[in-house]
């Protein structure tokens, strides 16, 4: 009796916590612009890695991670030769997740794959290093000395597949429970803390995992208030006017998700395309029990955000008229 009253007890709890609404506060806040000679057509990801702002332009025709001091915004240099050659890339993707200032990259066109050290850029090295047999084989995203991730095929049961010290587990729901269908998502890893958080593009749905041994454990999630999708013949369809998390990190008390706050900016997505100026300008800022704390309204249209557990510095490019490094402090 005691085990099926707590079960009870159990699965409200969890309900609660994916179906609760929450007021956030409003506010806004204006950007400390760091540097606004990002010189680029459409830029990429943003990495908060220590002391250093990286950011990517995957259509760079020269080398395409620039490097910034994240105290001033100050240029450092640039690396990842665009190119043919052996340690060139064609068409860049980078790792979001960077070990010992090092990230890494694979061609989507091509077969160079490598890491790329922003130690080596400071010291007036070859950044290009070349990676290890067992990092090239494991073809898994890798989080940190050895972790690493990857999604699991449609239709099984757990979401990710991880290896940790060589063990591999899996784990971790699908946000459509209905469907075992993968989706686009930003992820966000705190190595000290060992939280994992996730949100797809195409709805309003949050998840944090927490390491636990060699694999992880569902904290919580939080679902959308109203659901932009239907399921056709076991298969999602969103409805593209509504766009989900466009990207998430989390800083030392708030997990942040840039989003559009549509009860004041009601844009149909599909008319956005490559206009940054129709960039969402509002990111979402949780607690780390999953309540929406605040909505901020940040000065501009954003494209990208970054943070670390050090403090609750948010940084962000964003287009002030111009694609700008810009910092705020949640």
């Amino acid at each position: 009796m005691y085990k099926i009253a707590f079960y009870i007890i159990s699965v409200l709890t969890v309900f609660t916590s994916c179906t609760s609404t929450d007021v956030p506060d409003k506010m806004s806040l204006q950007p400390q612009v760091m540097n606004d000679s990002l010189l680029t057509t459409m830029p990429g990801d943003l990495l908060l890695i220590d002391d250093y702002l990286v950011w990517s332009d995957p259509f760079s025709d020269n080398k395409f991670l620039h490097v910034h001091r994240s105290s001033d915004g100050k240029y450092i240099g640039s690396m990842g030769q665009k190119g043919e050659g052996p340690q060139e890339f064609v068409s860049p993707l980078v790792n979001r997740f960077s070990i010992n200032r090092c990230i890494a990259a694979h061609d989507a066109n091509g077969k160079t794959r490598g890491y790329l050290s922003i130690d080596s850029l400071i010291a007036g090295k070859e950044p290009f290093m070349s990676l290890s047999d067992f990092d090239r084989n494991i073809r898994m995203a890798k989080l940190d000395k050895q972790l690493y991730l990857i999604e699991t095929e449609n239709g099984e049961n757990d979401y990710f597949k991880v290896s940790s010290n060589g063990k591999e587990s899996t784990f971790g729901v699908y946000p459509v429970r209905e469907v075992k269908q993968h989706m686009g998502t930003y992820k966000t890893y705190d190595k000290d803390r060992g939280l994992l958080a996730f949100g797809p593009f195409n709805f309003s749905y949050l998840a944090l995992y927490k390491k636990e041994g060699d694999n992880f454990k569902l904290l919580w999630e939080r679902m959308p208030e109203k659901e932009n999708y239907s399921v056709v013949d076991g298969a999602i369809r969103f409805d593209r006017s509504v766009m989900g998390v466009r990207d998430i990190c989390m800083t030392k008390e708030y997990i942040v998700t840039l989003e559009r706050d549509r009860e004041v900016d009601p844009l149909d997505e599909r008319t956005v395309g490559r206009n940054a100026s129709k960039c969402p300008r509002t990111v979402f800022v949780y607690d780390y029990n999953g309540k929406l704390l605040k909505i901020v309204d940040l000065g501009m249209p954003v494209m990208r955000i970054a943070a670390d557990g050090r403090s609750n510095a948010l940084y962000a490019i964003g287009v002030n008229p111009d694609f700008v490094l810009a910092k705020y402090d949640l």
